[in-house]
């Protein structure tokens, strides 16, 4: 069923975290609905849409440290991790 993808311990970890995120930001809003807010982003948000937007740039900050090839690839999901703390706390 998912020998689609090939898949490696890493991607198996990154797809289970992302599911564990959701499945808790669905339970947290279950008994703490979520409020919209205004932050440095500039738009009107909730914390679903800062998580969706958080990720989007951890995968921005990922692949930018693809295409400059031969870098430590932890130092950039660190700084994509610590991106997206920044957006979930104050976006």
């Amino acid at each position: 069923m998912l020998s689609w993808m090939y898949w490696t311990i890493p991607v198996a970890i990154v797809f289970t975290l992302i599911f564990l995120m959701i499945t808790g930001m669905t339970i947290w809003g279950h008994y703490r609905p979520p409020t919209r807010r205004k932050g440095f982003l500039g738009i009107v948000t909730d914390r679903s849409e800062r998580l969706y937007i958080a990720l989007i740039l951890f995968a921005l900050v990922m692949v930018f440290s693809f295409a400059l090839g031969s870098l430590n690839p932890w130092l950039f999901a660190g700084i994509g991790a610590v991106v997206g703390a920044v957006v979930l706390k104050w976006g």
